[in-house]
């Protein structure tokens, strides 16, 4: 069988010589930030899932839900909340 020698086993995705070639700084391929950014969009992504199926939910069934209502407390009313 075959050993290959340590090192890279792969070739790259395009040759230095390649008009397609980008220089990347090594800065900018920080795998840390990277990580980061990435479980910051997971994270955004599952509660925006949760936020949407708790809207597709319900909350009593047969019972419409009520539009939000705005109280600015201090204007010389009492503030009566509901009683459960």
């Amino acid at each position: 069988m075959h050993q290959h020698p340590p090192g890279r086993l792969t070739l790259p995705r395009v040759w230095l010589t390649d008009r397609a070639f980008v220089y990347t700084n090594s800065t900018a391929t920080d795998i840390r930030a990277t990580l980061q950014r990435a479980r910051h969009l997971q994270a955004q992504e599952a509660l925006q899932q949760r936020l949407t199926a708790a809207q597709a939910q319900p909350a009593l069934p047969g019972v419409p839900p009520a539009p939000p209502r705005r109280v600015r407390a201090g204007l010389g009313q009492p503030l009566v909340l509901p009683s459960l």
